[in-house]
């Protein structure tokens, strides 16, 4: 794995954790706030019931309320699942932001230099196809500017962020170099490792 990609990771670990953390923190005080604000009218409700009510209605007061605290059950489940999605939504719109900015900065450009120096003649020993992101003048700079052999840049609109992908067509081989690839694999890795459950 390259060492660029090594720190990615690690960037992109270090801003998701502290990020989800505090929104994680957030979002447990709030659905505990909801939550004993539901079973605090619940409560009241049943109370007042009872007190006006004779035993069979009584025994139909808690048919109803065992159904209003199911469904308060299944509404708050569906509430936690859409503040977790829009929490891990508001972390990678986060991550994408900062990583737009970086691809704008001198670090960047080294790291880039770096990487497209290391694909020599063994790689590939013809024609090498890069492909870049739309417009991005700064990447095809780097390549025409760094990669002495037979070459050509071609725009992808699917890449969205930075990097590259080298393509040797004769040896059916690439290497990926994209900061969006990178990205995916840590949103996949926070999805599947985060975790939101919220104790009662």
């Amino acid at each position: 794995m390259p060492i660029f990609q090594e720190n990615v990771y690690q960037y992109f670990q270090k801003e998701i954790e502290e990020s989800g953390n505090k929104k994680i923190q957030e979002l447990k005080d709030e659905i505990k706030s909801i939550r004993e604000k539901q079973m605090d009218i619940l409560n009241e409700e049943i109370s007042d019931t009872i007190t006006r009510t004779k035993e069979i209605e009584l025994n139909e007061m808690n048919q109803e309320y065992s159904s209003t605290l199911n469904r308060l059950i299944v509404d708050n489940h569906k509430e936690i699942i859409k503040k977790k999605n829009d929490l891990l939504e508001s972390v990678l719109f986060e991550v994408r932001t900062k990583l737009l900015q970086f691809v704008e900065t001198d670090k960047y450009k080294q790291k880039m230099i770096f990487l497209v120096k290391k694909i020599d003649k063994d790689f590939c020993g013809d024609e090498i196809n890069f492909k870049v992101k739309n417009n991005d003048k700064i990447m095809k700079k780097i390549i025409d500017e760094n990669f002495k052999n037979k070459h050509v840049v071609i725009e992808d609109k699917n890449i969205n962020i930075g990097g590259f992908i080298a393509i040797c067509v004769e040896k059916g081989i690439l290497t990926d170099q994209l900061i969006d690839s990178s990205l995916e694999e840590k949103k996949q890795w926070f999805y599947k490792n985060s975790k939101l459950a919220i104790k009662k």
